[in-house]
């Protein structure tokens, strides 16, 4: 029986180079790879075959039509680390319990609450000092001021507590340091060599190095801010319409069994991570495209005054704001917080007709597959039209995929698409974004994809520019 070939991809010095560059930029060097090579891309270090997937037919085998043969892939180790055992890390039978105590809390009926509490937050945030006071034209870290304006509403709406101001100022650079120095210190090639010797693993080795030592520091930061809500919640009724709340009384409908107060710490830490730091580069990234497209923009501008005027909006809202929905999944798009999804191949498989030998690493490149021409036309251009109801139609499903695909799909996926959309359209009411003249933006690839060195741009308060145009109509009339 002919043996199926292994996919094409660099060889000799060209695969050596591919590795290297690697642990330098994880996310450039295989979107190469992918273009040169095709959807399917394979590389072999003197360990492992590595396959790089970049298509949508390629990625559906993976995370769907052969799922049961696809672990979580060894780029997780990081993860793990930081998460413990939450539902983005965990595998079999602690991954299924999990997800059965986890799926019921994103239900329709506790969706509406927390986003209740997250749009209410989102107002009080907007009419604090912080955001009323900034002098239009200011020059602001978008990226910054999005990272602590989604840290203080995941804190208010999902756990019940203060997450701004002190605590904040604690969260913030420790939650920079666990994502940028942690991905930074695993892909170093002395790391990656001493985690893999005997009597060593990831977490080790990273501890032999001072940045290392300063991301477990900063870990450690951000556990302790877990477990001083979870104690102080036990000290209070455990009921609540919170995420805390909900997960304290949550029990197994199979076992009876309620999650422990470290299952519970270690999913509070994977929805901080979630709620707080994909919603918050999404937004930047959405602002970004926004002013260097300033007709979409008014378009925006149009459909959130009309629609919310001056109220709080609701789920319900999610409806009316088509166009402000697309203008935010279009730049999840082309500025996917989840770049890449890694697996690792459990028996030897075939995908597209090409061999996956037993325990390759695969990495399924979201980034890529967002920009397919032959689903995407001009897949480079910012263009919220694609997402409106009656564009999406036959488009496959695994082309547009910022959550990831199959069971392991994000539980919290509808909820993050709804506070990304409703977040949008209530700073909208309040301010606009322009990018600075010739100002050039790099994209940094950690675990999430967010803007390397911030993001800054110009803020206005809308209300201003409402306000001026009432002035100039009055002078004209008077005239």
């Amino acid at each position: 029986m002919n043996q199926k070939p292994l996919p094409p991809g660099p060889k000799g010095l060209d695969a050596a180079r591919f590795l290297i560059n690697t642990t330098r930029d994880f996310k450039q060097p295989m979107m190469d790879m992918a273009l040169e090579y095709g959807e399917v891309a394979h590389v072999r270090n003197r360990r492992r075959d590595f396959m790089v997937v970049s298509g949508h037919e390629a990625a559906r085998h993976v995370l769907i039509t052969n799922q049961d043969n696809y672990r979580k892939g060894l780029e997780y180790e990081l993860l793990r680390i930081v998460l413990g055992d939450g539902l983005l890390t965990s595998e079999g039978e602690t991954w299924r319990q999990q997800r059965r105590l986890v799926q019921p809390m994103f239900a329709k009926r506790y969706l509406k609450n927390f986003t209740a509490h997250m749009t209410q937050a989102t107002a009080e945030v907007l009419e604090s000092e912080q955001f009323a006071n900034l002098p239009d034209g200011e020059t602001v870290d978008v990226s910054e001021v999005m990272m602590a304006l989604t840290l203080d509403i995941v804190g208010r709406a999902l756990f019940g507590a203060d997450l701004s101001g002190e605590t904040a100022r604690k969260v913030g650079p420790a939650m920079n340091d666990v994502l940028s120095l942690g991905t930074k210190m695993s892909r170093r090639l002395p790391t990656f060599v001493l985690a893999h010797l005997p009597g060593m693993n990831l977490e080790k080795a990273m501890s032999l190095n001072p940045e290392g030592r300063r991301f477990q520091a900063a870990l450690a930061d951000l556990k302790s801010v877990i477990d001083e809500m979870l104690e102080e919640r036990s000290r209070q009724d455990h009921t609540g319409d919170d995420l805390v709340g909900v997960m304290l009384s949550a029990r197994d409908e199979e076992t009876g069994e309620t999650m422990s107060r470290e299952q519970i710490g270690d999913e509070l830490m994977t929805f901080m991570l979630a709620g707080h730091e994909t919603t918050s580069n999404a937004l930047a990234w959405t602002w970004r495209r926004l002013s260097l497209n300033p007709a979409v923009r008014e378009r925006l501008f149009e459909e959130v005054d009309t629609v919310l005027g001056d109220r709080i909006p609701d789920m319900d809202d999610m409806d009316r704001l088509p166009w402000t929905r697309a203008c935010v999944e279009e730049a999840m798009r082309l500025d996917s917080p989840v770049w890449t999804v890694g697996r690792q191949a459990i028996e030897e498989d075939e995908i597209l007709g090409y061999r996956i030998p037993a325990g390759s690493s695969v990495m399924v490149l979201i980034s890529m597959i967002h920009r397919d021409p032959r689903v995407w036309p001009n897949p480079e251009g910012y263009d919220p039209n694609r997402f409106l109801p009656e564009n999406t139609k036959g488009r496959p499903r695994q082309a547009y995929m910022p959550f990831g695909a199959g069971r392991r799909v994000c539980v919290g996926s509808t909820f993050a698409t709804v506070e990304a959309t409703l977040l949008a359209a209530m700073i909208s009411r309040k301010l606009r974004f322009d990018m600075p003249s010739g100002a050039e933006t790099e994209a940094e690839a950690v675990i999430t994809l967010r803007p390397k060195n911030g993001l800054p741009m110009h803020v206005f308060h809308r209300r201003h520019e409402a306000l001026e145009e009432t002035s100039e109509e009055s002078d004209l009339a008077a005239v």
